[in-house]
């Protein structure tokens, strides 16, 4: 069972990071998806292999809150149904500023991004996060927060009709989306967003694979992919991480697993990593919430995220590990 974190970088000196990482190696957590800049990866690298440590660029994939970008090329946002771009009427929160996954200029400026990042060479791989459309509709225990009541979908959340994707579809199906009678109940229109962030996602790995590293990414559970158009079972990755979040769906600990067993069906050889959310276990229920994970067969268990992990947290991980 491999245990992995979510990690956000910061400007740390080497007796900083030699602090966490100690915790982490104490915890039996050998990988880290680390969030930042270059420079703070690579500052972390030069310490990570004393302790086992692998480390993957964690990045948030179609989202874009760069400045240069938005002014230089507003035409790379996404487009919601009542022709909104996400830069400058962002839904749910601020930085929801969504590149499309259609436009090929997008697929060049991400190439780019990655291959920077995959020219680190001791970085073990790239962990692809918000990769997907913003949410249509949002996890149900999350509405409140937005004091929304979502039961279908919005114009306002549905993305992207941009001329791009217009175009796209209707070279390929011989009608604009925008006349679509009811585009939440056409399957075509729907395929054609799943089959844009698959598209996307092969791009990238493809170039990964290239420089012998890793491609994994940060999914929704199964019965929240049609809300984000996420088919991650199509795509070529060494392993999905689905944040099964289950407060933010309402759901106690048991749907962690039935949601486990739910893609484990769906994949081949990608393997599944269960993703934990730590701010909604208390730290004696969180062997009960590893062992769920254990027994419905995940290939290993991720927690979201360090900053979250309280001593007990910690205490409870390194007593499992004592006793392996």
């Amino acid at each position: 069972m491999q245990y992995s974190i979510w990690m956000n970088s910061k400007d740390q000196n080497k007796d900083e990071w030699k602090r966490d990482f100690t915790k982490l190696q104490r915890a039996g957590i050998s990988n880290i998806f680390l969030s930042g800049k270059i420079e703070d990866l690579e500052n972390a690298l030069k310490y990570a292999a004393d302790f086992n440590l692998q480390i993957h660029a964690w990045i948030f994939t179609m989202i874009c809150n760069d400045e240069n970008i938005i002014n230089q090329h507003p035409d790379w946002f996404t487009v919601n149904g009542l022709g909104e771009r996400s830069h400058e009427n962002p839904q749910y929160v601020e930085y929801y500023k969504w590149l499309c996954p259609t436009h090929p200029e997008v697929h060049e400026y991400l190439r780019e991004q990655v291959k920077k990042l995959c020219k680190i060479p001791e970085l073990t791989g790239i962990h692809l996060d918000y990769i997907r459309y913003c949410d249509v509709i949002l996890p149900i225990g999350l509405q409140s927060n937005y004091n929304l009541v979502q039961t279908k979908e919005e114009p306002q959340f549905d993305y992207c009709y941009c001329e791009q994707c217009r175009s796209a579809f209707k070279q390929k199906y011989g009608v604009d989306p925008v006349d679509l009678p009811d585009q939440s109940k056409n399957q075509s229109w729907l395929q054609f967003r799943y089959d844009s962030i698959t598209n996307i996602v092969n791009i990238l790995t493809e170039i990964i694979h290239q420089h012998n590293k890793k491609a994994t990414a940060a999914v929704f559970p199964v019965s929240m992919q049609k809300n984000v158009r996420q088919e991650w079972h199509k795509w070529k990755l060494e392993a999905v991480y689905p944040m099964l979040y289950h407060s933010c769906y309402d759901e106690d600990l048991e749907w962690i697993g039935k949601e486990i067993r739910k893609g484990k069906q769906l994949l081949k050889s990608t393997e599944l990593h269960c993703g934990l959310y730590i701010p909604a276990i208390e730290s004696n229920k969180l062997m009960q919430a590893i062992e769920i994970a254990i027994n419905n067969n995940a290939n290993g268990i991720s927690f979201f995220d360090f900053n979250a992990m309280k001593d007990e947290h910690w205490k409870i991980l390194q007593s499992k590990v004592a006793r392996c």
